[in-house]
């Protein structure tokens, strides 16, 4: 039974969570708008993420005002495809060490799979790719959610938005913390990559590997993973949002964006998202073991160099910019093929939250995301990137400004 003390405790944190959130509604309604350009739906919407991510002592209030009614809407959307033509098919990926379990220790990532087990997925695409059985312009897409939230069923509204650009999605359902911490999430997306290389027989260049927020450090991580082993590569690696670097202390646009993004998850001390990832083993050990952690070359990917393709879609204005800077920033030209879209007056991970409610006033920069998705990858299929680094900034009043161009080719790229 809770002690008088606790419930004092609890009843001055809910009083804090509603004033937080009327004062952070009241802003969002009625004074100008911390993102120029994004719709008055975005700041509301935005103001009460914050405020909740702030205060709750678990990542079950979370699920519950998010992940439930966005699964509702995704066994909505799978039982109506006649509206769009978009079919979601569930399978279950029985992992086979031999086959989907390479030995990760010497890249210093443990093995935490004594156990078999299966990896839940799920296939969508629409009814035409599925009747004509196509295993071309596959994507291997990696959801996000703070590696402890969120499933392929409540991304469902994006991964409608893939099918419906020509992508088959396979979206895999990794384990996810505090129940299975890092690097169990890693260790599933590898078995998915092999199931569908060595199962299914799909031609690694015709893959592309997708992920968003903790699904894009996991994707570069699985890339990383599989380039290191000497394993087949996919041709290409597309990162939105993702989260390059979980130490805090190193990114000064967490506390700088705090006002226009809506992590504030990941600076709730009592929620401990970084300590959930880590694990009870690590938090236990104490500080040189959680230290030891955030510079993991798989936690921290801010210095890594993928060889293939890769486009990063993010916002300037989100809380994780300053490790996702990092990352391009630390890119060889000479060796990278690397293009970073920024799209203005956005908060984190827009294509989320965009297929939801529109972010930007005038131009929906979310689906022009989405367009320009597509397009590179049909860049990357034909053989048409060259080497180098491209960073440009997006704008909903249609304006593309190329900030960084090291190829000589990126005005060219945009006016077509």
């Amino acid at each position: 039974m809770a002690s008088p003390s606790d419930l004092v405790s609890t009843l001055f944190a809910v009083v804090a969570w509603f004033q937080s959130l009327f004062w952070s509604l009241y802003a969002a309604l009625f004074e100008p708008l911390p993102l120029p350009t994004s719709t008055r739906h975005a700041a509301v919407t935005i103001a009460i993420a914050r405020s909740l991510g702030a205060v709750t002592p678990s990542h079950w209030p979370i699920r519950i005002v998010t992940e439930i009614p966005l699964a509702v809407m995704g066994s909505v959307l799978k039982r109506v495809p006649a509206l769009d033509g978009v079919v979601y098919r569930p399978i279950k990926i029985k992992v086979d060490r031999e086959r989907h379990e390479p030995d990760l220790s010497g890249l210093g990532i443990p093995d935490y799979n004594d156990k078999s087990r299966v990896v839940g997925a799920e296939w969508v695409a629409t009814r035409d790719r599925f009747a004509a059985g196509l295993r071309t312009d596959i994507v291997l897409f990696l959801h996000g959610g703070a590696f402890c939230l969120y499933s392929p069923r409540s991304y469902r509204p994006v991964t409608r938005q893939l099918a419906k650009l020509g992508f088959t999605v396979l979206a895999a359902n990794y384990r996810k913390s505090p129940k299975h911490p890092f690097p169990c999430g890693l260790h599933d997306a590898i078995a998915a990559y092999l199931w569908l290389v060595r199962d299914e027989g799909v031609d690694p260049a015709r893959i592309l590997l997708l992920g968003d927020s903790a699904g894009g450090a996991l994707a570069l991580g699985l890339f990383q993973a599989i380039s290191a082993l000497d394993l087949p590569r996919p041709a290409a690696v597309a990162l939105w949002s993702p989260c390059l670097n979980m130490d805090l202390r190193l990114s000064d646009t967490v506390m700088a964006n705090a006002d226009k993004d809506f992590l504030s998850i990941i600076t709730n001390e009592r929620l401990g998202i970084v300590r959930l990832y880590a694990g009870e083993h690590v938090v236990r050990a104490g500080k040189a073991a959680m230290d030891k952690f955030l510079a993991h070359p798989y936690v921290n990917q801010t210095t890594a160099q993928p060889t293939c393709p890769v486009l990063i879609q993010s916002s300037p204005a989100e809380q994780l910019a300053a490790c996702i800077s990092k990352f391009y920033a630390n890119q060889n030209p000479a060796t990278a093929r690397v293009q970073h879209d920024l799209l203005v007056d956005t908060p984190h991970d827009p294509f989320f939250l965009g297929v939801l409610i529109p972010l930007t006033a005038n131009q929906d920069l979310v689906q022009l995301g989405f367009q320009r998705l597509w397009t590179w990858w049909r860049d990357v299929q034909e053989g048409a990137l060259p080497f180098g680094k491209v960073q440009r900034t997006w704008h909903a009043d249609g304006r593309v400004e190329v900030v960084d161009d090291t190829t000589g080719t990126a005005v060219q790229v945009v006016e077509e």
